[in-house]
């Protein structure tokens, strides 16, 4: 619970921990998606596959981080005991939004966010489905698991400055609970 900030504290359902083997932000995902901790390649592929197959389009949405990005997806081992092979948020959690069609948070006592699918809007994704990721101390992901109606984290300026109009509906639909979360 240290690892979390207190803001989502009361509205903390379960926490899940994974292994801490440096490949531990693909294991939440995983867990957080309903696999098994244990696919977390089969995440890891998925997301570079992601990243691929739109190259231009992310080339563009986060050009200062795209390599770092990129780089951190093609390791396939475990452990991956180097910082540049971990689960790089909030850029990655563009790439799981639009691939597993979620909204995605990453909280942590530095900053939390929330990812919304850059290109898609919400009416595409029924029911809305959002996951959450914990980062610990700024070395170790954990999923968490939220009650509804729990404060909404502000999103970045990458989602600000590149939504499609369609996606640009998402920040309204949630307002209130981005509210929540500013109060």
């Amino acid at each position: 619970m240290n690892g979390i900030p207190d803001i989502f504290h009361d509205y903390i359902d379960d926490i899940h921990d994974v292994e801490g083997d440096g490949n531990c932000g693909f294991r939440a995902v995983a867990v957080c998606l309903e696999y098994n901790e244990d696919q977390w390649l089969y995440i890891r592929k998925q997301l570079l596959e992601e990243l691929e197959s739109q190259y231009y389009a992310y080339s563009r949405v986060f050009p200062a981080g795209f390599n770092e990005v990129y780089q951190s997806l093609r390791w396939f081992e475990s452990p991956a005991p180097l910082r540049r092979h971990w689960l790089h948020m909030p850029l990655t959690g563009y790439l799981i939004a639009n691939k597993f069609g979620v909204i995605v948070h990453c909280l942590s006592h530095a900053q939390s966010t929330t990812c919304f699918p850059l290109w898609r809007g919400p009416e595409e994704f029924q029911p809305h489905r959002a996951i959450t990721l914990v980062l610990v101390n700024n070395i170790h992901y954990m999923s968490v698991f939220l009650k509804e109606n729990y404060p909404m984290p502000p999103t970045t300026g990458y989602w600000n400055a590149h939504k499609s109009a369609s996606a640009s509906t998402w920040q309204t639909m949630y307002w209130p609970r981005f509210d929540l979360y500013n109060q």
